[in-house]
């Protein structure tokens, strides 16, 4: 057998908060290290890193001065002569070449009014230095090569494509107590959704949905950093059918999935889109906007509402809650279509696209 290459992993995503994006880089370097082909891991981290969770049991080597965006910057390239440096986050250094990176959407160029103008521009920069001809790309869905080939950002052979698998809720033991606690009661409907004030993430046309009096007996659980508080501050109406349940635990989030008549997505902008993935894995009816990665995500499992039409909406759940055939319609064709997303296949591509890159 002959010597192994070498992968370097960035594992700065250890040190940062719990996002979707974190989640993804954290479940494909497990699956990395579990199943390496003909690749020798490591996750490489500052020596001073201070992670916000036990570091699982990896190949772990740190080094390197700093912390964060400045150890990324300055030590990481000089990793690079030992192996093939990837990361999973969004970020690559600026010195240096032959780095993989996993850009995850396009939103700083296609809806850039999510962003502040400072963070924009420097995700901007990141993003078309990772996709030098010298360095090579891996994104999460068809829609988000394309976004990127369209911002002139990589040459096609040179993005591999690489689906999430679902999400830690997919897979937690559902913990009901979160249903009492925001007195839902059992039998009362609900939908639920992603609370978020980026304009991308249009949590707009669902509460103007609900704020319609075919909607006054359904309740739309938001979950997720943003309250009631934050909502009306930044201009949204929020009714008193809408419950904030805040940022929850994965089985708490796993219980309101279950429970729940339908999740809402309705983006207008999505790289991937998460949170289609987990409902349709926990056996939830899915309603989304025809935008972005989410029509390729949920393929034939889902209901269609336009994302600037809260009427559409309406008739949407309102179907769902009267239409038991097309309710369990809609959990069968999810279920199937969630199963075509796993980690295990996930990694299996990264390791393809590495071996036909580095072939040699």
């Amino acid at each position: 057998m002959g010597v192994k290459r070498r992968l370097l992993i960035n594992g700065r995503f250890l040190e940062g908060a719990r996002t979707a994006v974190n989640d993804v880089a954290f479940s494909l370097t497990t699956q990395l290290v579990k199943e390496s082909g003909g690749w020798d891991i490591t996750v490489v981290l500052p020596e001073s890193a201070r992670p916000e969770k036990p570091v699982p049991d990896w190949p772990i080597q740190r080094f390197g001065l700093g912390r964060g965006i400045g150890w990324e910057q300055v030590s990481l390239p000089s990793l690079r002569h030992d192996g093939v440096t990837i990361g999973f986050f969004n970020t690559v250094p600026l010195r240096g070449r032959g780095y993989v990176t996993m850009l995850h959407d396009t939103h700083v160029f296609d809806a850039p009014e999510s962003y502040a103008n400072s963070v924009a521009l420097w995700r901007r920069l990141l993003s078309r230095r990772a996709g030098r001809s010298d360095n090579k790309l891996l994104t999460v869905s068809n829609h988000a090569k394309e976004s990127l080939l369209r911002q002139g950002i990589g040459r096609a052979a040179d993005i591999g494509v690489v689906p999430n698998g679902p999400g830690h809720a997919s897979h937690a033991p559902p913990d009901a107590k979160v249903l009492s606690s925001l007195k839902l009661a059992r039998g009362s409907p609900f939908c639920l959704a992603q609370a978020s004030l980026l304009p991308h993430k249009n949590l707009q046309v669902l509460l103007r949905a609900f704020a319609q009096p075919e909607l006054s007996d359904m309740r739309l659980v938001l979950f997720g950093g943003v309250n009631t508080v934050a909502l009306r501050a930044a201009g949204f109406e929020v009714r008193e059918n809408v419950i904030c349940a805040g940022r929850v635990s994965d089985s708490a989030l796993a219980a309101l999935y279950t429970a729940a008549l339908a999740v809402c997505v309705p983006s207008k902008a999505e790289g991937f889109g998460l949170p289609a993935l987990e409902a349709m894995a926990l056996g939830t009816p899915l309603i989304i906007s025809p935008c972005g990665a989410l029509p390729e995500v949920a393929g034939k499992a889902a209901l269609i509402a336009q994302p600037d039409d809260p009427s559409a909406w309406c008739s949407a759940i309102n179907m769902l809650a009267n239409d038991t055939r097309l309710h369990a319609r809609l959990v069968a064709a999810g279920r199937a279509q969630a199963e075509c997303f796993t980690w295990q296949k996930a990694g299996a591509a990264v390791l393809n696209h590495l071996d036909r890159w580095y072939a040699g």
